[in-house]
């Protein structure tokens, strides 16, 4: 049988709630540790969650400046118009 947990999540003073659907081995699990508040716990994961997401953002002036290098990369000499998996070819045979 599966619990429900009902949360509420505080922001600027606007209270939404969300519901979590957990399986009874983690609810009897949950119960033998009352003393934690596993709102706050949900809540602190959610936003550590938020953060990473918006660290990870797409940056457009990064990939404009690397597709740049790239260009650049392309019209050296060195790679003699190989494409890149002689390249990596030349490299592992190296390697051995």
């Amino acid at each position: 049988m599966e619990k429900y947990i009902n949360f509420l999540l505080l922001y600027e003073s606007m209270t939404k709630s969300i519901s979590v659907k957990i399986d009874e081995h983690l609810w009897e699990a949950m119960k033998t540790h009352e003393e934690i508040n596993w709102s706050g716990v949900i809540r602190t994961t959610i936003k550590e969650k938020l953060h990473q997401l918006q660290e990870k953002k797409f940056d457009k002036k990064k990939a404009e400046e690397a597709l740049l290098n790239l260009a650049f990369l392309r019209k050296e000499s060195f790679l003699n118009d190989k494409t890149g998996a002689e390249i990596i070819r030349e490299w592992r045979d190296k390697r051995k």
